[in-house]
C-alpha cells in the first residue's frame, strides 16, 4: 500500500518537484480519493474486516470529491486523478501503472450486466470519456476527451470520437493531420 501511494505521490510533482506543489498536490480532491482507495484496497486483499466504516468514508469521498473508486477495483501503481469530480469506475475495472484520469471518466458495464475494461499502463484518459463493457485498452494509449470506446483498443493507439476513431501512434505521436481530416470528413 505505502509503496503504491508513494508512486501515486510521485506522479503528482513529477513535472515541477517544489514543496509547494507537492502539498498542493496532497490536498487535491483527486489524490484524496486515491489514498482512501488504497486504504480499503489494502484492507479488503489482507482480508481485514472494514465494513460499516469503508461504507461511510467511501461515500464521504463520493459525495464530497464526486469520485467514486470501490476498494474492489485493481489499480496499479503510479495512478494520477486531474481535475477532481464525476469519476465513477465500476468495481470490476483494472487499470495498470502509470495511468492518468481526467474529470467526468466513466468506466462501467453496458447497462447493468457484464465486467468492465481492463486498461494498460501508461494510458491518459480525456475529460468525458466513458470506457463501457468488458472491453481491454492496450498499454501506451490515448483516449480523447468526450470519447466513447466500446471496444478494443490496441497497444499504442489512440481513440477518440463519438462513434470512436482508432489510429496508430508513430513514433509516440499521431500523425494530427490525418485525424483532423478524418473528423473533418465525419462532420460533413
Amino acid at each position: 500500500m505505502f509503496e503504491n501511494i508513494s508512486s501515486d505521490l510521485r506522479r503528482l510533482s513529477e513535472k515541477q518537484s517544489s514543496f509547494r506543489t507537492l502539498i498542493r498536490g496532497l490536498l487535491a480532491q483527486g489524490f484524496q480519493s486515491i489514498i482512501v482507495y488504497r486504504l480499503f484496497r489494502w484492507l479488503k486483499t489482507k482480508k481485514i474486516p472494514s465494513q460499516p466504516f469503508r461504507f461511510i468514508c467511501e461515500r464521504y469521498i463520493e459525495i464530497t470529491t464526486g469520485i467514486s473508486i470501490p476498494a474492489e477495483c485493481k489499480i496499479g501503481k503510479g495512478f494520477c486523478i486531474h481535475h477532481f469530480g464525476g469519476i465513477i469506475f465500476h468495481p470490476s475495472v483494472e487499470i495498470g501503472e502509470n495511468c492518468t484520469i481526467y474529470h467526468e471518466v466513466t468506466i462501467g458495464d453496458k447497462g447493468g450486466y457484464g465486467v468492465a475494461a481492463k486498461i494498460g499502463d501508461n494510458v491518459m484518459i480525456g475529460a468525458g470519456a466513458k470506457i463501457l463493457g468488458e472491453i481491454t485498452i492496450g498499454n501506451n494509449c490515448k483516449i480523447g476527451a468526450n470519447s466513447v470506446i466500446d471496444k478494443n483498443i490496441p497497444d499504442n493507439s489512440v481513440a477518440f470520437g463519438n462513434p470512436m476513431i482508432l489510429k496508430r501512434r508513430k513514433d509516440n505521436d499521431i500523425d494530427i493531420q490525418d485525424s483532423i481530416a478524418e473528423v473533418a470528413k465525419i462532420s460533413v
